[in-house]
């Protein structure tokens, strides 16, 4: 019985065995990977067992296959003290099995993703996120520090499901989390800037802490963000529990809203659909693969695990717009019970966990997991370099690898040297070569972007950096690296011209992708613009702004209406909504405005002299959505079945809320039946 088996657990109320190597039998190896399958063409062996790795939550591999392995007992529903650390796993002899544990981080409650580069490990442990030191490379982390304080609730409030989960570093030098939809209060980076999320969906922040901002919202519980050599992020969502939201596979491209659970229910014209909707299931961790040596059918994809479907799966994707079409059925990679995290390393070997043994969602003893190896049949890897001894020059043709992992360890290399004219000039010959791959001009762009922090002393690289814009293919790349810039115009003396002309022309690009990078981009000069009347050279970019209200690609013309109320552009979004060929995206926008000064005393005299019909009731609906507003988030949990009814979660009155309603009222006493009815 369960009271005979605690006592039988010394480990029942806290704690971890230590991790050690117990070298297995063939035959007891074969019995435990006759829970495993992998596709015709591969190889599998058995890297660590539960005594060595018990309960793999995330897995991250270094670039020669040492593996770093969040290990935690207490699950997603156990708070339970000394039950997380860290491991690194690791293969001395190259048979594919790990033969050194060190328990990297001793005791850390609720470790969840992590990065491994170069000398430190990023490690997302609600509620922060740390980076963890090993100058050594002893194994053992001598050091840390916080980046990102409160990013998550801890055990006081709540044990770590729906917590903030994976992270994945980009080769746009961000770290980009995997937000559950249980949120966080009050996020603060090195930086001293604080973010609130009430919701899921994707976060990110600069390496060294700063920079912290929602990228993307309205998913419910995605554990990993898969990312592309070009920027590409995706997600397996998990479902609701019968609430109509399944296990969604996601494309995210910035700004935008998801929909959970505030709109997918009533308001499916102000959210992006998915990709996909798989039913059940219960999506975890991920990888994107992008490595020589794995056969076309299973590369250059995004790989996710589900934990109820037993398996990851190859997700087949083609860009369509500024988003992408999932083109066939997601294909079984690595079969096994409870996949719980996958990760590649430069040797083009994928490492994926199994929670097999008898927990679900806490600790039950601590026999539960293990992790294989898989590589591709007969393929043998180019020798791993010693990046840290190789020329700037070396380093920077290295940018041209075939496996994403090796140029994105190339790039991290490069960013550690000291900045100079001749490393700086190879990197734009490199991004201008017409001649190299897309992913290769777009590695030495973002590694050209994050040498400087753009002041005086280096503002003559903003313009040929800026320049790049005009080669077609790079041009959405140039459009997010320069919104990405670090630097405060507001103490420099700095050619804002450029960016204006930038997103001007971004805005009328053939390239969708580009005109929601422009968008994107437009938000960082929001200082500058929103309902100001000093504009640069191309005069105001607002027009061109509304007019992608109608953009024919439906994730831009979702974007602009998100764009413009991050902007509180009302009276370019009020003439659009008079006058422009989009007006219910223009009255989407408005929706959002509730913090702009005068929009309600705007909204009411347009009211007052409008006599369409259609214009009116757009009107109305728009003032009666901002009669209410967002409440204020006390930190209470909306549970896994929120309410869905929206478009507000907590709908609160505010202080034009009273005005609001008296308006509606006295214009439903006058109101024509019509009207009346819609009302």
């Amino acid at each position: 019985d369960a009271a005979s088996k605690a006592a039988a657990d010394p480990y029942a109320k806290e704690g971890n065995i230590a991790p050690k190597i117990v070298k297995l039998s063939p035959q007891e190896e074969a019995e435990i990977l006759k829970d495993v399958k992998v596709p015709e063409g591969f190889d599998v062996t058995l890297f660590s067992n539960w005594q060595a790795a018990n309960y793999p939550v995330y897995v991250a591999a270094a670039p020669n296959g040492d593996l770093y392995v969040s290990s935690d007992g207490n699950g997603s529903l156990g708070r339970e003290p000394g039950r997380g650390r860290v491991l690194r796993l690791r293969d001395t002899d190259g048979d594919g099995r790990a033969d050194e544990v060190k328990e990297f981080v001793k005791n850390v409650d609720s470790p969840r993703g992590l990065i491994w580069d170069h000398d430190r490990l990023y490690l997302l442990h609600p509620p922060h996120i740390s980076v963890y030191f090993d100058r050594d490379g002893d194994g053992i982390a001598e050091d840390s520090k916080k980046l990102i304080d409160g990013i998550a609730f801890g055990f006081a409030d709540r044990p770590a499901d729906h917590t903030t989960n994976g992270l994945e570093l980009g080769i746009d030098g961000w770290i980009y989390i995997a937000g559950g939809d249980f949120g966080f209060m009050k996020a603060t980076g090195t930086d001293g800037r604080t973010l609130q999320h009430r919701g899921g969906g994707v976060i990110r922040f600069r390496p060294d802490g700063s920079g912290l901002e929602i990228y993307a919202t309205g998913t419910r519980n995605i554990l990993g963000t898969p990312m592309s050599p070009l920027c590409d992020l995706f997600a397996r969502d998990n479902t609701n529990d019968g609430g109509g939201w399944d296990v969604r596979f996601h494309h995210f491209s910035g700004l935008e809203d998801h929909g959970y659970p505030r709109l997918y229910k009533n308001f499916g014209e102000e959210h992006v659909p998915p990709l996909a909707d798989y039913g059940g299931g219960s999506g975890c961790g991920s990888v994107y693969l992008h490595e020589p040596g794995f056969p076309d059918e299973w590369n250059h994809a995004p790989i996710t695990c589900d934990w109820g479907r037993t398996a990851s799966f190859v997700h087949t994707v083609q860009r369509q717009g500024a988003s992408f079409a999932e083109i066939t059925e997601p294909r079984p990679f690595i079969q096994m019970t409870r996949p719980t995290d996958a990760d590649v390393d430069a040797m083009s070997a994928v490492y994926q966990a199994s929670w097999k043994g008898p927990a679900t969602f806490k600790w039950e003893g601590p026999n539960v997991g293990y992790i294989v190896r898989v590589t591709p049949k007969g393929y043998q890897p180019e020798p791993l370099p010693d990046f840290e001894k190789m020329s700037d020059a070396e380093l920077v043709a290295a940018l041209d690898s075939p496996s994403h992992i090796r140029t994105l360890t190339a790039q991290r290399t490069l960013l550690r040297r000291e900045v100079n004219p001749v490393l700086s000039e190879a990197l734009l010959a490199l991004a201008k070569n017409p001649d190299k791959e897309l992913k290769t001009r777009v590695a030495a762009l973002y590694a050209l972007i994050q040498v400087f922090e753009i002041d005086a002393t280096n503002i003559k690289w903003l313009e040929p950096i800026a320049s790049l814009v005009t080669e077609n293919d790079l041009e959405p790349f140039v459009l997010r690296a320069i919104a990405d810039l670090k630097f405060n115009p507001a103490n420099q003396e700095l050619p804002l011209e450029v960016f204006d002309d930038l997103v001007v022309m971004g805005l009328k690009s053939e390239n969708s992708r580009s005109r929601i990078e422009a968008l994107i981009l437009s938000t960082r000069q929001r200082s500058k613009w929103g309902n100001s009347t000093e504009f640069g050279l191309f005069g105001n970019p607002m027009p061109m702004i509304t007019a992608l209200l109608a953009d024919p690609d439906p994730r831009v013309a979702h974007t602009a209406f998100r764009a413009l109320a991050m902007l509180g552009a009302k009276d370019a979004v009020i003439e659009a909504l008079l006058s422009g060929p989009n007006p219910k995206g223009a009255a989407f926008a408005l929706m959002r405005m509730h913090d702009v000064p005068g929009i309600v005393d705007d909204l009411l005299a347009k009211l007052a002299a409008e006599k369409r019909p259609e214009t009116r009731q757009l009107l109305l609906a728009t003032l009666c959505r901002l009669a209410q507003r967002e409440g204020e988030w006390t930190g209470d949990s909306w549970g896994t079945r929120p309410d869905t009814r929206g478009p507000y979660y907590q709908p609160v009155k505010w202080a034009e809320s009273d005005k609001i309603l008296a308006a509606l009222k006295s214009t439903l006493d006058a109101a024509s039946p019509e009207e009346a009815a819609f009302l």
